[in-house]
């Protein structure tokens, strides 16, 4: 019966019901079924300290937030040496317990010294607790004998005392308001000679008769008792000095330098630091070198790309049951992750029209559909991201809706029309320039003016030179700089030895810069197989 009442729905009917979920993980609902990106993580998941790197909108954040709240459904991709791994979110998610942003602008010195103490402060405090109050282990040191493993938790036990840690429920603020109290000191000025980190140093010492690193090496003996491991989670740092970037960099430095100094000390702790890597490549940091074996990009290819839209898409039960009609086959979420690149794009051209119209031909042929998508939403450092392409798809189902309430019927032959995927990608292209290029690069708003209204869409190193002559940075860093916020195209081996850029197409609309390019280079030819994917 269900199918049959399907059956008689429209396309426009069914465009009522497609949706793609939210770009931002802390709130898309469609995120813990549709997750797509293990593979990227398994690099992470290795017991060993990782600096997880990506653009914003890259699932850095999604890849987060499935660790610290349903880590369960990556038990498979854990290491299998150690019994259980305990993920602590030290800072990023969105509540008042992890987040420490007030807290560090209220800090009156910009030294990395200072800010490398306050973040070994708060993951002490923040590790120590979850440790102390973690019900498994609290279970496994109650019916153990071994005492190395009791005496190490009873000083646990009694670190949590003496600063008055213990969490009891409805008291979420206690461990920001005990934070806030060991670190005042190095937010006011103060008569000593001694620097602020040392202040801190003694002032714990004082209270709990050791430093937080040896606290730190009670937990390691805990976990090596027990054969687990723990994972201090950071996220969502480039939130916490929006109108410093300097500032901003001085505190990321000082964790990153944490990361290096404890990378050894430590057996069973481990570091999992999710940075933007524009942020990352701008810092200067000594043997940053040595952290090259802990580093990796979260990286998308074309197919998974079309697998994440496509599984957002069929898991709505309407969306579903209309491309099971249309392709005579049953389909889950689970089935499209899991399928071959064929598979996803027969379904994907259930949702779309293959190809778009004449004003988009290339060398003399019709674009298809997803490989003008994935041409279009590249930016310069040659990355698609998920979060533009689902908003991408919002947005065309948005246009189609538009268009069909104009033209009074669904013209469309699929339930997404060229037209509409068009029109929307205009207001993409303006959305990414506002809230990506001058929010989270306000110090460059400057370098991108020079881009806007531009009749050309391709620049000589030698004019980027001239036009970037009377800003900060300029010459070789600022053409540097610009190219890591995705804004310029080297067309050449690296953004060092081009000799000439181009504004990719995602903000050519946005910026009102020349939408055509008459001299393309080699390769940049639109790709007319169906199946021209980028494995």
């Amino acid at each position: 019966m269900e199918k049959e009442k399907n059956k008689q729905l429209e396309p426009h009917q069914i465009l009522h019901s497609l949706n793609f979920g939210r770009v931002d993980a802390e709130s898309d609902t469609r995120f813990e079924n549709c997750f797509i990106g293990t593979d990227m993580l398994r690099h992470t998941l290795r017991a060993h300290h990782s600096l997880v790197l990506g653009s914003k909108g890259s699932g850095k954040s999604a890849a987060f937030r499935l660790l610290c709240t349903d880590k369960e459904r990556l038990r498979p991709l854990f290491p299998r040496n150690f019994e259980d791994v305990f993920p602590i979110p030290v800072y990023g998610l969105y509540n008042e317990e992890y987040v420490y942003g007030s807290e560090f602008r209220e800090m009156k010195s910009d030294s990395i010294d200072e800010f490398r103490y306050f973040w070994l402060m708060i993951i002490g405090l923040k590790t120590v607790t979850t440790i102390a109050e973690e019900p498994k282990i609290k279970d496994i040191v109650a019916k153990s004998k071994n005492q190395k493993l009791k005496d190490a938790y009873k000083t646990l036990q009694q670190v949590v005392e003496d600063l008055s840690l213990g969490q009891e429920r409805g008291a979420v603020s206690k461990l920001k308001q005990r934070v806030m109290q060991l670190v005042k000191p190095s937010m006011k000025e103060n008569s000593s000679s001694e620097p602020p980190q040392l202040i801190l140093a003694e002032d714990f010492k004082h209270r709990t008769g050791m430093s937080v690193t040896a606290v730190l090496d009670k937990v390691d003996i805990i976990l090596q008792e027990i054969n687990c491991t723990a994972w201090l989670m950071l996220d969502k740092l480039d939130l916490l000095f929006i109108d410093d970037f300097e500032k901003l960099k001085s505190s990321i430095t000082g964790l990153v330098q944490l990361l290096i100094e404890q990378s050894n000390r430590f057996k069973n702790i481990y570091f999992k630091i999710f940075l933007r890597s524009d942020i990352y490549r701008q810092l200067r940091i000594v043997n940053k070198s040595h952290l090259i074996s802990y580093t990796s990009e979260m990286k998308w290819s074309d197919s998974l790309l079309l697998k994440l839209l496509v599984s957002r898409a069929v898991a709505d039960p309407t969306v579903r049951a209309y491309c099971e009609e249309q392709t005579e086959m049953e389909i889950t979420v689970a089935d499209v992750i899991n399928g071959t690149d064929e598979d996803v794009l027969g379904l994907f051209y259930v949702i779309f029209e293959s190809t778009m119209d004449e004003s988009d031909a290339e060398v003399g042929q019709f674009p298809f559909v997803h490989s003008w998508m994935l041409k279009h939403l590249t930016d310069g450092m040659g990355n698609v991201y998920p979060r533009e392409q689902i908003h991408l798809g919002n947005l065309a189902v948005e246009k189609q809706l538009e268009i069909n309430r104009k033209e009074g019927e669904h013209s469309s032959t699929r339930l997404i029309g060229a037209r509409a995927m068009k029109e929307a990608f205009a207001h993409l292209s303006i959305y990414r320039c506002d809230t990506y290029l001058y929010s989270e690069f306000p110090h460059l708003a400057k370098h991108f003016d020079v881009f806007r209204g531009s009749p050309k869409v391709r620049f000589t190193r030698e004019e980027l030179n001239k036009l970037f002559e009377k800003l900060e940075p300029n010459g070789d860093e600022g053409i540097r700089s610009v190219h890591d916020t995705g804004l310029l195209t080297p067309n050449g081996r690296s953004v060092d030895s081009s000799m000439e850029f181009s504004i990719p197409l995602l903000y050519r609309i946005g910026l009102g810069v020349a939408e055509k390019d008459d001299n393309p280079q080699p390769g940049e030819e639109q790709n007319g197989s169906i199946l021209g994917l980028k494995s």
